[in-house]
């Protein structure tokens, strides 16, 4: 299970400019490339934190429309579900890490 740590986002832009400057002020190509890669993952955060519970089930959704039909399916309930009010966003984002966690225990092998 991945563990989540709370940062202030004010300091992962510090982190992200200054990896910025690196990048635009150093001559080694892989400075530049570890440079580049950190404001990358610290973008990547950044935008998941700013998507809304409802979004961030949609985007789960989309990705396993193919690959998780059962996963699919639970996480439209959920949707449907939020977007209707007939959950709380507390029960809803319990359920959407508990779908998130056990994802990688619903594998089928055929």
């Amino acid at each position: 299970m991945e563990e989540k740590l709370l940062v202030n986002k004010e300091v992962l832009t510090k982190i992200q400019s200054r990896a910025m400057a690196i990048k635009l002020t150093s001559k080694d190509k892989q400075v530049v490339k570890e440079a580049e890669e950190i404001i990358e993952i610290i973008e990547k955060v950044l935008k998941d934190n700013t998507l809304t519970l409802n979004e961030k089930i949609e985007k789960k959704m989309k990705e396993t429309k193919f690959s998780d039909p059962e996963m699919n399916a639970n996480l439209y309930i959920l949707y449907r579900k939020l977007s209707d009010g007939k959950i709380s966003q507390k029960d809803a984002a319990a359920l959407f890490q508990l779908y998130i966690n056990t994802e990688p225990f619903d594998k089928k092998i055929y």
